[in-house]
């Protein structure tokens, strides 16, 4: 009986483990560092003076006190700097995982276009995020949470938020960008399995 004891938990310790050993990607989505100046900094590209990213293309406005701060806390990126701009990072993934990139969206409430537009890519897989202007201002960003699913072709992906807006120093804004994986239903179930089976041995152990 001791054995079996002793092979239920490790059963279960072992999903838990597959469950869990990817659990998170360093990514300094909050952007926690201020810009050089207090209110922002432009910054154009092939720059890497934003902490963990890099600009790809155009410029972007790394935001300090200029206007509110993300809900979570942190900076956050006007991705139109003096023009239409991208940032990227290389993230570590585990090729087959399926990873949700989670982000706040606003707009940059100061000028045109009044719908800003978002390109959000890994790898090969993208989506598009819009964000209207008008009830938002400087002192209440109206930030909205978004994500974007993906899944990693390799051991590492680059993840890039690219303005699509059109010739504007306006763009829209992120800020406290995550990224983590998607737990799979092998593991999940492997977990659950173990787990019920711990659970009735021991519910016959006490009644027996």
């Amino acid at each position: 009986m001791k054995q079996m004891l002793r092979s239920l938990v490790v059963l279960a310790s072992v999903a838990l483990c597959t469950h869990v050993m990817f659990a998170d990607i360093v990514n300094n989505g909050n952007f926690s560092t201020p810009p050089p100046s207090g209110a922002f900094t432009t910054v154009y590209a092939g720059d890497t003076q934003i902490p963990g990213w890099t600009v790809a293309s155009g410029s972007v406005d790394w935001i300090g006190n200029y206007w509110q701060a993300p809900p979570l806390g942190g900076y956050s990126i006007d991705l139109d700097g003096n023009s239409p701009g991208a940032i990227s990072q290389d993230l570590t993934t585990t090729a087959g995982q399926t990873y949700k990139v989670s982000f706040y969206l606003s707009g940059n409430p100061d000028g045109f276009p009044s719908t800003k537009t978002v390109d959000v890519s890994a790898g090969a897989q993208s989506d598009t995020f819009t964000y209207a202007i008008g009830a938002n201002s400087e002192t209440d960003m109206d930030y909205v949470l978004e994500s974007f699913l993906f899944t990693a072709a390799g051991s590492s992906t680059t993840l890039a938020f690219t303005s699509l807006d059109n010739g504007s120093p306006y763009g829209p804004v992120i800020g406290d960008v995550s990224a983590s994986p998607v737990p799979e239903p092998t593991s999940l179930l492997l977990l659950g399995t173990g787990l019920a089976t711990l659970g009735s041995f021991l519910r016959r152990k006490i009644t027996a």
